[in-house]
């Protein structure tokens, strides 16, 4: 008996000191805070613990691994540090993207899933950016509903949402977009996204409509891109691509990430013959960002962050061609482009940095600072432009986070000096200068945002943007004259929206908002070089109402959505020669449709292989008011450029259980090519095709490779169309950028 206790004695005492060293960690869903089950813990890839009902895992206390993962079929994987769990610690996990519903959006001052936002939304996950072709951004956001993004090259694109920003012929504009906390709009109003890198994004957010009361001026709407995480440890990542028409892509990143801190830094370069003449491709792309976690105590917490984008590109321009050349010869270049050897090149540093306060549990603080230099160079036909632009601003915003309410009160700082030079273009030489001027763009934004949530399920959204623009140019040759400045009326742009959860995973919401663009200094600038002080932004009221649901265990998600804009004191480019343009408002416009996005797991994934089945479908009817330009009355005429309807049909099947058939579907309807709609391009569909694989194991913690074939059935299309297409003398109108014909893609990714 006493040899009995003895033994007990000795087998408690081990169990004991067992205990002491083990660990026990609570895994929650980062959204609802609910505990989750069966959560595997793996280590190199083996599992070693699963957690309980209550969302417990034992950590065994003789594991070997430095980091393991946290793996669950409807969540996102994550690493942690063995050595930095504490016990009883709570993990959260992040669900999956194919949850629609439960995607978190950040791009709104306090952040919420998605389905629970008052206002029409959308977000691609960063699986979806980095899943078959990735050197053009565009195939990417024309899934979104609403979205339309024609690209004369990669380094030539119109980017609309809504209908809104086609007046514009050759950029994006009155659009808004963020990387980060830097802005990619320039001070007169221009938006590029298609330098970016889409292996460094980790999420894009849209808001679709005017939405000044968040960002400021951007009728359309406005894009914010978020960095792709970085994983814990450190990590090495290689990726190359190659494809038709000489495509050459590379890159590597190498990054580390602890508890406290994280830095990443990443080379990319991007080249390509293109298929039409006079169109090589050349980009680079330097990424490097860091964070660092500055806590003093529990009641401050404090996180420092930075970003640095440098994209040095080189863009031979083919332009666009006529109708007979377009049908005939789609390959040409225009004669006058191919002539001079035109190409677009610039040299472009974008930087950031921004730090996030915790001042109590209840009161955080976010201020950024920002500055933008970018050297660009563009010999034309006509001319040869000369540009340096250095921007700096500041963005600073509070933020209250009650029970039930919640406050945000911010401004932002802009400034922007820009100057040009005029040569002549002699051949493909650069002649004598004819023009030097120089101009200093500055704004601010103040804006409030408050949230009340109700016991009821509905969410009530109020906010306010007042925002002044003022600018002044300075023309220093072939003379110096006196400077001209211009100052706009300030502009309030309200808006006030509403969330009502209906029943678990089903929502309706509805919003009004007001939103504008101002002119850019050269719309503003008249032939004869004066300032046109008539000139008045572009202003629009936004009406929007939808549904969001999860039905089917979540297996079905829908979005639907239906708008209506209002614009007056349109905006339009007018131009008078060649080398010849300038703004005027002609009027008012009214843009209005019906905005559809299911996704639907064909399989439970819970049980079987993914098959999975993405359809959005956008129906819009866009036309003027009130147009009259010339003695022509243009009134209830559709806005050319723009497409009624387009679908985009997406299907994901797992052939075997790492690989998987990715087929994409795509219809862009007829749409008219001037504003008497008198001429016509019918539109196209295009089919896409890639397979992919994905293979996870020890030390290998990612390997993805994908080919495919885009354009699979080789169509003939217009990937970009020309609004209003001018002819002169005996010239035809040049309306017609071609699309590529079939091509094939192979790209390799390994993190280890």
């Amino acid at each position: 008996m006493e040899l009995m206790k003895i033994i007990l004695f000795f087998a408690l005492l081990f169990w004991s000191a067992a205990s002491l060293g083990q660990k026990t960690i609570l895994v929650q869903d980062k959204l609802n805070k609910q505990p989750i089950p069966a959560v595997y813990l793996l280590c190199n890839g083996q599992q070693v613990a699963v957690s309980n009902l209550h969302g417990e895992i034992e950590l065994p206390s003789d594991i070997s691994c430095q980091t393991v993962v946290l793996s669950h079929i409807s969540y996102k994987n994550i690493e942690i540090f063995i050595d930095g769990v504490t016990d009883r610690q709570t993990i959260f996990l992040t669900p999956s993207e194919s949850q629609l519903d439960e995607v978190l959006v950040t791009a709104t001052p306090f952040h919420r899933i998605r389905s629970a936002i008052p206002g029409s939304i959308s977000v691609l996950e960063g699986d979806l950016l980095q899943t078959g072709q990735q050197t053009d951004i565009r195939p990417h956001l024309e899934q979104i509903p609403g979205i339309q993004m024609q690209a004369g090259a990669l380094n030539t694109a119109r980017l609309t949402i809504r209908g809104i920003g086609s007046r514009t012929p050759y950029a994006s504009n009155r659009i808004k977009a963020y990387y980060e906390d830097i802005p990619l709009t320039s001070g007169d109003g221009a938006t590029i996204v298609e330098d970016l890198e889409i292996n460094e994004m980790g999420k894009v957010e849209v808001i679709k409509g005017p939405s000044s009361a968040l960002y400021g001026p951007g009728l359309g709407g406005t894009i914010v891109i978020r960095s792709a995480p970085i994983p814990l440890g450190w990590n090495v990542t290689a990726l190359t691509e190659t494809g038709s028409f000489n495509l050459l892509r590379g890159g590597i990143s190498l990054s580390h990430r602890d508890s406290a801190s994280y830095l990443s830094s990443a080379f990319y370069r991007t080249t390509m013959d293109g298929y039409r003449q006079n169109s090589r491709y050349e980009r680079s792309n330097f990424i490097v960002r860091g964070g660092v976690s500055l806590n003093r105590s529990q009641a401050s917490q404090h996180k420092l962050t930075f970003f640095l984008n440098h994209v040095d590109l080189m863009a031979q321009i083919p332009s666009s061609i006529d109708r007979e050349t377009y049908l005939s010869n789609p390959r040409s270049a225009a004669a006058n482009w191919l002539a001079i050897r035109g190409y677009q090149s610039y040299n472009k540093w974008q930087a950031g940095v921004s730090l996030q306060s915790q001042l109590t549990p209840l009161i955080s603080n976010r201020i950024a600072i920002y500055g933008i230099y970018n050297d660009a160079y563009e010999p034309r036909p006509f001319n040869t432009l000369d540009e340096l632009t250095k921007t700096i601003g500041v963005r600073q915003q509070l933020l209250y986070s009650g029970n039930s309410i919640s406050l945000s009160l911010g401004g932002e700082l802009f400034t922007e000096n820009y100057q040009w030079k005029i040569f002549e273009t002699i051949g493909e030489e650069r002649g004598e200068q004819e023009f030097h001027s120089r101009e200093r763009r500055n704004y601010y934004n103040l804006f409030a945002h408050a949230e009340k949530e109700f016991e009821t399920g509905t969410i009530v959204t109020a906010g306010v943007n007042l925002h002044q623009l003022f600018y002044r140019t300075n023309v220093l040759f072939p003379q110096n004259e006196p400077v001209e400045t211009h100052r706009y009326s300030p502009v309030i742009s309200p808006r006030v929206a509403v969330n009502q959860r209906l029943w678990t995973g089903n929502y309706l919401f509805a919003s009004v908002g007001h939103g504008f663009s101002a002119p850019s200094p050269e719309e503003a600038l008249l032939p004869d070089g004066s300032i046109n002080r008539d000139l008045q932004p572009e202003e629009g009221i936004n009406y929007e109402g939808g549904i969001r649901s999860s039905l089917l265990s979540n297996r079905l998600n829908l979005d639907i959505t239906a708008y209506r804009i209002n614009i007056q004191n349109l905006l339009m480019t007018r131009r008078d020669a060649e080398d010849v343009f300038y703004g005027e408002n002609a009027g008012k416009t009214t843009h209005y449709g019906i905005e559809s996005s299911a996704f639907v797991h064909i399989t439970n994934p819970l049980l079987f292989p993914e098959h999975s089945l993405r359809v959005t479908h956008t129906l819009m009817r866009n036309k003027f008011g009130r147009f009259e330009q010339d003695d022509l009355d243009f009134r209830n005429k559709k806005l050319p450029g723009l497409p009624g309807s387009s679908l985009n049909i997406s299907m994901t099947n797992t052939l075997l259980k790492n690989l998987s058939l990715n087929t994409s579907f795509q219809h862009i309807s007829r749409q008219y090519l001037n504003d008497a709609n008198t001429i016509s391009y019918s539109g196209h569909e295009l089919i896409d095709l890639s397979l992919n694989y994905r293979y996870t194991n020890g030390w290998i913690k990612d390997l993805r490779v994908s080919t495919g074939v885009q354009n699979l059935l080789d169509r003939h299309h217009a990937s970009m169309v020309l609004v209003n297409a001018p002819s002169f003398g005996t010239t035809p109108p040049r309306y017609f950028y071609p699309g590529l014909p079939r091509r094939f893609f192979v790209n390799l990714r390994v993190n280890i």
